[in-house]
């Protein structure tokens, strides 16, 4: 219907010599865009709450899940593949294993719980207080200072939203 009156107004204005100007005002009259209302998914609301929450230390933790903004700067060697972070006051080591792919894993030593002397070479975190290696499988774990020296370190359950990384401790 608003296209017939406007074809319809378009003709008889033509004649008046004023067929631009009254086709500019009717075509703005009949779209305006700051009108238009932007809705959001579910996903997009959590995300930009997430990113609101994580926007000063770079991490939100909510109950037992922690959620953390790995395009923080505090969190800037997670840009590269390969690279990890021990994150002491959550207890976590966090490895960008891939692109797409971060690990999360327990940073407690389980030969006797130390949790800040941590390097990564080649698919095992080694302690520096006694030279020991734990591997990053999901099998065979050793526990936090059970005086372990071999084993792998206990993992946790991690989703990657954009760049929101979450991570479950009761996984």
């Amino acid at each position: 219907m608003i296209m017939d009156r406007l074809n319809f107004i378009q003709k008889f204005s033509s004649f008046l010599g004023i067929s631009i100007v009254s086709t500019t005002l009717l075509e703005s009259c009949t779209s305006n865009p700051e009108e238009e209302e932007i809705v959001l998914t579910e996903e997009e609301i959590l995300y930009n709450s997430l990113k609101e929450k994580t926007s000063e230390h770079g991490k939100f933790l909510d109950g037992r899940i922690l959620y953390i903004d790995v395009t923080h700067e505090d969190f800037s060697d997670l840009n590269t593949v390969g690279e990890f972070i021990n994150d002491s006051d959550n207890y976590i080591l966090i490895l960008r294993k891939t692109e797409d792919v971060f690990q999360v894993f327990s940073n407690c030593c389980p030969h006797l719980g130390t949790t800040n002397q941590w390097s990564y070479n080649q698919g095992s975190f080694r302690c520096a207080n006694h030279g020991n290696s734990y591997g990053t499988g999901t099998q065979n774990i050793a526990r936090c200072g059970s005086r372990s020296t071999s084993g792998n370190l206990k993992q946790y359950q991690t989703m990657i939203n954009q760049d929101i990384l979450t991570i479950d401790f009761d996984s």
